[in-house]
């Protein structure tokens, strides 16, 4: 994987951390002994978080020089997320220092904190989609704008806000010479971000966001946040939801921001990329940090691997072999010859789910391309593909959130082309939304109601519910607890009982373990198998990561360019060669 980019035209290549010498000349290590040197950016001294009595940042102190890159780790509900939300300002520590070079910062508004030189990207991407890359990129900087902002230090007082909103329209209506020059000074800077990501970017900089693919929203997101020359950037999961390929890109502008001597600060689960990026890694574990020191060190601790890890070796082999074996005999395939598999499929008279030739068009752009698949009773079938290959599209598409140009979708035996989405959950259809999409200000318990919006017996849903907190005992722990303020892992947990408090017969999840923690990843497949193997719910998954879900699955499908490319048993498809060539970034165009 290559280190850094070479070819970058512009001139913002000088190393802030050896004093104008190109990084390239220090090594890792030679790299972490120099920025120890320099002054500090970040200071965070026994920071204290509990939500409802939980104790979710527990004293966490660390420093964080100028240069530095330091990555958190740790499962899911380690408090990872609720520590750099403290830092930037998204909820106030109830004690503790937070020092930004210098300027203390705990307990000031998120707004308040990003004025002192924060800037950040959100764990589930988090771009304005009616607004184009260009304008996405160019709020950034909104911030260190001067002529076009007059009287914005007036925002601060409630009775005076409506004074530099009357400015700021005037200047707008009225542009002088100054407001002119610091336009052309976004723009110059605008083409700067965007070089980054030429090849993704430069040729969808007037599209609007909703268009781009999930990987572009996520390249886009960085450059906002980047744009405006951060004393301390802060990435949350930068890379969640990328094929290896992506993530290789992103790690290369990554490597070249850090070469540039930019001070960052990550949360990220993938280890070969906190590895190579990383000068430090603190681990953390029950909101406390468990290691910390350079990566090599912090990734081999003991405790580290079995709080991030987990006991997962043999065992977790074992699990995935045994769900199999279970597969083989109890899923509605009911077939024994698995050379048969692919036949029952395609002849099986009364398939759950159908979708027969289905196109789908997002204006002129054909989303999907006569596409057809068969989802039996009882059975996990995957949808696999690279981004923007039309995944996400099909399951909007059977959910009724876009409708077919052509084409008819099929339940239970009866045409559903054309009815509403109420109408498909009441009659078995729920959703496992990619980033989870819970209701933030809400508690776990009202969003669990709220999945069964469609049922009428409250004796039910109350039984319904104690059977949730026994299916998800961390749940129950956090029955009154803000759903917002839930790890990504408990969000997920939550996600899924919700889903299913509507008593579905089909769930449509998509990317289920994104931004999990391995051990979690490993809970997380092992409630979706227990869906079929149990309850008998079929379990249509969109997943980033093909081998993840194909060693749950009963059958793979692959799309490529909105088209069925390959189709086959799960098993005949994890060392498929074509499965990789569209997967992993055989394709390279993106919508």
């Amino acid at each position: 994987m290559t280190e850094q980019l070479h070819n970058e035209n512009n001139d913002e290549g000088k190393d802030r951390v050896s004093g104008g010498e190109p990084e390239a000349e220090l090594n890792n290590e030679e790299h972490r002994r120099k920025v120890l040197e320099n002054p500090l950016v970040l200071r965070v001294r026994d920071i204290e978080k509990s939500f409802q009595g939980l104790k979710a940042v527990d004293k966490v102190s660390f420093d964080l020089h100028e240069g530095e890159v330091i990555s958190i780790i740790g499962p899911n509900g380690s408090g990872k997320s609720t520590t750099i939300n403290l830092i930037s300002g998204f909820i106030a520590p109830d004690s503790g220092l937070i020092d930004i070079d210098g300027d203390p910062v705990a307990g000031l508004s998120a707004a308040e904190v990003s004025n002192r030189g924060l800037a950040r990207t959100f764990q589930n991407g988090r771009v304005f989609a009616g607004l184009t890359v260009d304008e996405n990129i160019g709020l950034g900087f909104h911030k260190k704008l001067h002529a076009q902002r007059p009287f914005a230090g007036l925002q601060r007082f409630p009775l005076l806000k409506w004074v530099p909103l009357l400015a700021e329209t005037a200047v707008a209506l009225f542009p002088g010479l100054n407001a002119h020059r610091e336009q052309r000074e976004v723009e110059q800077r605008i083409g700067r971000e965007i070089d980054r990501f030429r090849e993704r970017l430069e040729s969808r900089r007037n599209d609007y966001a909703y268009t781009l693919s999930y990987a572009n929203r996520r390249r886009t997101e960085i450059a906002r946040a980047h744009i405006s020359e951060p004393k301390l950037l802060l990435l949350d999961e930068p890379t969640a939801g990328m094929n290896q390929s992506e993530t290789a890109e992103v790690l290369q502008q990554l490597q070249f921001l850090k070469s540039q001597g930019h001070t960052m600060l990550l949360v990220e689960h993938k280890i070969e990329l906190v590895t190579a990026l990383s000068d430090r890694v603190l681990a953390m574990d029950g909101g406390r940090i468990i290691a910390q020191g350079d990566p090599d060190h912090v990734r081999k601790n003991p405790q580290v691997v079995e709080a991030y890890l987990g006991k997962r070796r043999e065992t977790a082999k074992k699990k995935i072999d045994d769900s199999r074996a279970i597969l083989s005999v109890q899923n509605a395939l009911q077939q024994h010859n698995q050379s048969k598999v692919d036949d029952t499929f395609r002849d099986s008279s009364k398939p759950l789910l159908s979708l027969h030739d289905v196109d789908v068009f997002y204006g002129q752009v054909h989303a999907l391309r006569s596409v057809s698949i068969d989802v039996p009773q009882g059975a996990i079938v995957s949808l696999l593909g690279g981004n923007a290959s039309g995944k996400s599209t099909t399951m909007k598409t059977i959910l009724g959130l876009e409708q077919p140009k052509k084409g008819q979708i099929f339940y239970d035996s009866g045409d559903i082309t054309s009815t509403s989405t109420r109408h498909r959950v009441i009659s078995g259809i729920a959703a496992v939304p990619e980033a989870r999409r819970v209701f933030a200000k809400m508690s776990v318990q009202e969003n669990l109601v709220i999945g069964a919006y469609t049922r009428k017996s409250q004796s039910d849903i109350s039984y319904d519910l104690e059977d949730m907190y026994a299916r998800f005992p961390r749940l129950k722990e956090r029955r009154n607890q803000q759903a917002g303020t839930l790890s990504g892992g408990e969000q997920q947990m939550l996600a899924f009982a919700r889903a299913l408090m509507s008593h579905p017969r089909l769930i449509c999840m998509d990317e289920p373990t994104m931004g999990l923690s391995p051990r979690l990843v490993e809970d997380v497949l092992e409630q979706i198998a227990r869906l079929r193997d149990e309850l008998g719910v079929s379990v249509l998954m969109v997943e980033q990561q093909a081998e993840l879900a194909l060693s749950i699955a009963d059958y793979g499908y692959v799309l490529q360019n909105g088209s069925i490319r390959l189709q086959g048993p799960a098993s005949s498809l994890l060392d498929n060669s074509q499965v990789q060539e569209a997967y992993l970034g055989g394709m390279r165009e993106e919508a």
